[in-house]
Order: C-alpha cells, then sequence, then structure tokens
C-alpha cells in the first residue's frame, strides 16, 4: 500500500512538472512572437479581409500577435494540395477573430486538414435492417483536436460580408467542442448555462417546429436550414451570421444576440458600422 502511494505521488509530480513545462513554454513563445515583427505580406493578405480592414489599430495588432501563435502551435497539412501561406493567415485570422478577446489558442487543437474540393465519402446506412450506400459531402468537419477545411467552399466567403463563412463555421464547432462534446452549449461563466440553454434551446424548437410542419418561417427564412440539424449546428450557423452580419442577428434575434456577444466577449458592430 505505501508502495503504491509512493508511486501516485511520483506520477502526480511528473505530471504537474510537464504541465509546468510545458506553461513555461507556452510563456516563452509568447514573449518571442511579441518581438518579431507582423510580415508584410501577412498583412497583405489580411487587408483583402473586410473584418480585418474594420478592426479599430489596437484589435488589429492583437489579432496579428494571435495569428503568429497560432501559426506557430497548429499543424497545417493538405491533402492532394500544395497550401500556401496566405491560405494559413487566412484560416488562422478567422480563428482567432472568434477569441480575440477571449485570450484563448485553441488549447485542444493541433491539426487543420485542408482539402482542394468538397470531400465525397461513401457511407452505408442501417434503415430498419436495410442497408443502403450514400454518398456523404463535406466541405469542413471539426473533430476536437483537428480541423477539416474544403477550400474551394472555404474561400467563397472568406473576402466578403456575408451570411455564410465555413471558417466561422468549423471554428465555432471547435469552440463548442472544448468541453467534451458538440451540443451547441459551449463553456460559459459561472450562471450563463440556464440562460443559453433557454434562449437558444426554444429558438432551435420554434425553428425546428416551423420546418417540419411547413409554416411561414418569418424570421427564421433568414437561418440556414442547416441549423435545424441539431443544436450544435444551430449554434454554428447563427455565429456566421453574428460575425459576417451582425445587425441582422440583432434586429431579428436580440437575444441571442446578447448571448453570443456575452460569450464572444465582442461586439462585431463595430465591423458592421465600418463596413457602412
Amino acid at each position: 500500500m505505501k508502495t503504491l502511494i509512493i508511486a501516485l505521488w511520483i506520477i502526480l509530480f511528473i505530471y504537474l512538472a510537464y504541465l509546468l513545462f510545458n506553461y513555461i513554454k507556452y510563456k516563452l513563445l509568447i514573449k518571442q512572437l511579441s518581438q518579431i515583427p507582423f510580415p508584410k505580406e501577412y498583412q497583405q493578405y489580411l487587408q483583402k479581409i473586410p473584418q480585418y480592414n474594420a478592426l479599430p489599430k489596437d484589435l488589429k495588432l492583437k489579432i496579428e500577435r494571435s495569428i503568429l501563435l497560432f501559426l506557430q502551435t497548429k499543424n497545417f497539412i493538405g491533402i492532394n494540395i500544395n497550401i500556401t501561406d496566405e491560405m494559413r493567415v487566412i484560416i488562422s485570422f478567422y480563428a482567432c477573430l472568434l477569441v480575440i478577446n477571449k485570450n484563448e489558442c485553441y488549447d485542444n487543437l493541433e491539426y487543420i486538414y485542408i482539402y482542394p474540393h468538397t470531400i465525397i465519402l461513401d457511407t452505408i446506412k442501417n434503415n430498419g435492417g436495410i442497408y443502403s450506400k450514400e454518398l456523404f459531402l463535406i466541405s469542413g468537419e471539426a473533430i476536437g483536436d483537428g480541423v477539416v477545411i474544403a477550400w474551394d467552399e472555404a474561400k467563397k466567403d472568406i473576402y466578403h460580408f456575408k451570411n455564410k463563412n465555413l471558417l466561422i463555421h468549423e471554428f465555432t464547432h471547435e469552440l463548442d467542442l472544448e468541453n467534451g462534446q458538440a451540443d451547441g452549449i459551449p463553456i460559459l461563466e459561472k450562471g450563463k448555462y440556464y440562460e443559453w440553454i433557454d434562449i437558444l434551446g426554444k429558438s432551435y424548437e420554434e425553428f425546428q417546429e416551423k420546418l417540419i410542419n411547413n409554416k411561414n418561417l418569418k424570421k427564421y427564412k433568414l437561418i440556414d436550414k442547416y441549423g435545424a440539424t441539431n443544436k450544435a449546428e444551430f449554434f454554428a450557423v447563427l455565429s456566421e451570421i453574428f460575425w459576417s452580419n451582425p445587425k441582422l442577428l440583432k434586429n431579428h434575434f436580440p437575444k441571442i444576440y446578447k448571448e453570443f456577444k456575452n460569450f464572444f466577449n465582442f461586439d462585431p458592430m463595430i465591423l458592421y458600422r465600418k463596413k457602412s
């Protein structure tokens, strides 16, 4: 018994030492990156993005630092495609935009997989004992330690203010997955969960009910029907609107807008006002 207790203490010590080592290494990396000028060619890529151009100067500087950290801590892997610096910088920008005031860098995320086109997968479905082979199209996917991006789909929206944005969608899923599951309920401040679940849950159920019963969608026609797939997709689809057309979301879903503004710790109306 005594030997077991000693062994457990040793394991605990090694684990704590490992955490301390990684923390010090991370802090040193941040300090090192803070002393490196942001490359001019990276800035030229960012200047093509309306959200970057609309940021005030201090937030531009802040997100540039975050992009350098993201580039250093994530592995970009091309599948049948040559990854360019522009692709890496733009993907990093949208990932960092979502957490611009949250002081985090997707700790659980390690890999960004980039495909040239939409991915076509053969899937076997079981319908009451009857098996059928179907094609399943993937333009993006978040898998916890990785994000899959089909570049031809992503680049349709990255240089424009639109209600759709694949990169925002998938990195929203990553934030959702930080508590272990994609359920439309990300990690929130203590005391905020009930309000989030109540507001988004009721809106999701109403959206689903209108679609199922073929009712007049009214304000819900602004939301891509894919958002009715499940609560995780509802969160991600609404996040696309929040970041790309905040005035639209604020006017029609003010309570959801408020929840998102609190969660992301950012009011994207400053981007919209500059766009106007």
